[in-house]
């Protein structure tokens, strides 16, 4: 051999040798890769949010709470016959549910099929199981009002080999690799079979890409065509095989295949698939659903059911005989599957609902873990206190509500639970689209008349009774700095010595800071620092006529007060926080209740407002429908710049902004622009219901003209409560004038 032959026989064995160890090399790196995949951070899985569970017991009214709209956004199915979860049938005054199963924070809610027994349009009672047997109340499972993704915008439910049937794994080997269990990773024979059919351009059924190969190209790779891409594939292939098991493999697989889009978010996976497609749990998939799931994966858009159900119908069919072919189905089996329809369930892709509360919601669960991006790991199920009826309620009032308004004029709403501090609903703006901006939690206004109950609480508790005798007569107060204030009333007229309580029905602004400034302005700040904490109270008579700022949920919660007869609580928006595993990570304490009032006065306070939708300021809410019985309020800022309304019953709060972000005048009271949305909720979700009286409280007829006891010669005596101890007192001098008043009127003279 001459020299020069050596040397090249020396380059080649080099060359070889330095490729064999490279190869080597980035083969165990390339190994060491795919064995972190096990540690779980394989995929980044959406974040969910949920509504709360719906609660349904004895007495719930079917129309008021919405439940058929719930079945209806939970994509429950009207059936003939209730055989299995998602289905419901509305025949002989009986509502049969089959419930899905759904896991709660507080325990797996399992599938189960109950009957609500009707009395006319409300629930009398709820029987369970095949049993029937009689149960206090059942759950309707939570909705998801959002789904958070990252950059990949990947939507899948991770779901493990075991859970998937048989027949789910049975049509995929069929039609995507027959031969998964006996190759290494690359199948020499399917890829050349792949070939000629390429070749010829015959039908193919089959590709040439092995299980693990599209799983590598999916996770690692391009889709580009290329020879590079391809060699590259085959290589990882075989890397992949040695660093997992098949049945690790496939469990991968199952997980990351690609079957569609849902909106703007691709739909990974059998579990999130079946969940979309047929609204059950992988492990539910009958044969003719998993045949259509696996010839999904070879063109998805081609083959969807919903834009191309007879190429869907085609294509899943082929699969089953496939299956039938590959003796993975009875002919018995294959001539029943084949019949049956795609049997796909509508879906809407589920986009941010309830916009404004789904942003709170997020703020408030950053904050439970400062200094850590709690949402950025992922997988979370975020569960918050939001009702969609009612959200939907908030919604459609504030939309009607605000119709003749300008696009200038802006809106704000809070329901909540009084007892808890529960958020119901939240509606930051009329269009989240074109400003993010909450001002039901983050817009501060001064709050107008909406104080002033807070002011006569106060008085209630010092001594004064809602038939004190108050001035609503014109006064200047000297304000600091030698300046003059002058309060007048929103009707220009004064009305001279009226009932505390006529005062506050009708918001009367000089009787209040008459009764402010005798009370004391320390005592009456006191009282606001009290329901408002937090917000910065002003030493100033101004303060009497609502001149402190807060935002429509500070407002909610003070209100929640009254409803809870003195009794404040603090708002929240969550229950729990679970992670990818299912196991709760936060769960809501027991929200702190400060009592702020005493019940009694509390009460006395609730008489009032009762009265200011009978007879007061917002005698108008009858024409929107709102029952009698409900408290409410209404508040106005200097200028008609803003516009509020509150109101409430025992079980709920409804707080509701009207006004301008510019701070210019909108010229509406708070009759005018709020209350046509307060109404609005208030008549589809308020049941009043009057509790009994405090103990300790005492009823009385009282004289309208005096604020003394009534008489027998009184001539429309009004009845009102008081504290025990309170009443006003009739003396002899009270009855003398009512006998000679009851005698002038036989005589037609003069006095």
């Amino acid at each position: 051999m001459s020299r020069i032959r050596r040397f090249i026989a020396w380059g080649v064995g080099i060359l070889l040798v330095a490729g064999m160890l490279a190869l080597a090399f980035f083969g165990m790196n390339a190994y060491r890769e795919m064995r972190k995949l096990q540690t779980g951070t394989l995929w980044h899985l959406p974040t969910r949010i949920y509504s709360s569970p719906f609660e349904i017991a004895p007495g719930v009214d079917m129309s008021r709470s919405g439940l058929m709209d719930r079945l209806s956004r939970l994509r429950y199915r009207k059936v003939d016959t209730v055989t299995e979860p998602g289905q419901f049938r509305l025949a002989g005054g009986t509502l049969t549910v089959y419930l899905h199963r759904f896991e709660y924070p507080d325990g797996t809610g399992r599938a189960g099929r109950v009957e609500l027994v009707l009395d006319g349009n409300r629930v009398k009672k709820i029987l369970s199981g095949h049993a029937r047997q009689v149960v206090p109340s059942v759950r309707l499972e939570p909705e998801t009002i959002a789904t958070l993704y990252d950059a990949g915008f990947e939507d899948r439910e991770v779901v493990s080999l075991a859970e998937c049937p048989p027949h789910l794994i049975d049509a995929l080997l069929c039609v995507e690799d027959r031969r998964f269990f006996e190759h290494v990773g690359i199948d020499l024979r399917a890829m050349g079979r792949a070939l000629v059919a390429d070749v010829f351009r015959s039908k193919v059924v089959e590709g040439g890409s092995t299980i693990t190969q599209q799983l590598v190209k999916n996770l690692f790779l391009t889709h580009a065509r290329t020879v590079n891409r391809k060699l590259r594939e085959v290589w990882l292939a075989l890397i992949m095989e040695a660093a997992y098991t098949k049945d690790e493999i496939l469990g991968m697989y199952i997980n990351e295949i690609y079957l569609g889009r849902s909106g703007y978010a691709g739909i990974h996976g059998f579990g999130r698939a079946s969940r979309l497609f047929f609204d059950d749990d992988v492990s539910g998939l009958d044969v003719h659903e998993a045949a259509l799931l696996v010839g999904i994966i070879r063109s998805p858009n081609r083959y969807s059911p919903y834009t191309h159900p007879k190429a869907a119908l085609e294509r899943r069919n082929t699969v089953l005989a496939l299956m039938l072919e590959q003796g993975k189905l009875t002919p018995e089996a294959y001539r029943s599957a084949v019949k049956k329809p795609l049997g796909v369930v509508a879906f809407t892709p589920v986009v941010k609902r309830a916009p404004y509360f789904v942003d709170y919601a997020l703020s408030s669960a950053r904050d439970l873990y400062p200094g850590e991006d709690l949402l950025s790991r992922g997988g979370l199920r975020i569960f918050t206190t939001l009702d969609p009826q009612v959200q939907r309620v908030a919604e459609e009032a504030s939309s009607k509500g605000l119709l003749r308004f300008p696009a200038s004029v802006q809106t704000a709403s809070v329901v909540l639970r009084p007892a808890t501090g529960e958020v119901l609903a939240m509606v930051g703006g009329r269009d989240y689209g074109a400003s993010q901006f909450n001002r039901a939690v983050s817009l501060r206004r001064n709050i107008g008349s909406l104080i002033k109950p807070v002011v006569y609480c106060t008085a209630l508790e010092h001594g004064y009774t809602l038939a004190s005798l108050l001035e609503d007569r014109p006064l200047t107060v000297t304000l600091p700095g030698k300046s003059t204030w002058s309060p007048a009333n929103h009707d220009g007229e004064s009305h001279g010595d009226v009932l505390l309580i006529d005062a506050l029905v009708n918001s009367y602004n000089q009787a209040t800071v008459r009764l402010g400034l005798d009370l004391g302005l320390e005592t009456a700040s006191a009282g606001v620092k009290e329901v408002l904490p937090g917000t910065v109270v002003p030493r100033s008579p101004a303060l009497l006529l609502g001149a402190v700022a807060c935002s429509p949920l500070d407002v909610a919660v003070m209100y929640a007060a009254f409803a809870n007869r003195g009794n404040r609580p603090s708002p929240r928006c969550l229950d729990a926080v679970g992670d990818e595993h299912g196991a709760v990570i936060w769960k809501a304490p027991a929200g702190p209740v400060l009592r702020v009032f005493d019940e009694g006065p509390a009460y006395l306070v609730d008489t009032a407002l009762r009265e200011v939708l009978r007879r007061g300021t917002a005698r108008g809410a009858a024409s929107y429908g709102v029952p009698d019985g409900v408290c409410g309020k209404t508040g106005t800022t200097d200028d008609l710049r803003d516009s509020w309304f509150a109101a409430y019953t025992k079980d709920l709060v409804a707080v509701v902004w009207v006004g301008d972000d510019a701070f210019r005048s909108t010229g509406l009271t708070g009759a005018a622009g709020a209350l046509p949305v307060a109404g609005r909720i208030m008549a589809r979700l308020a049941v009043p219901v009057q509790g009994d009286a405090p103990e300790g409280i005492t009823f009385c007829d009282v004289d309208p003209a005096t604020g003394r006891r009534a008489s027998l010669w009184t001539a429309s005596p009004v009845t009102l409560p008081f504290l025990a101890g309170t009443e006003p007192a009739r003396g002899p001098a009270d009855v003398l004038p009512g006998i000679w008043d009851a005698l002038k009127s036989f005589w037609p003279f003069k006095d």
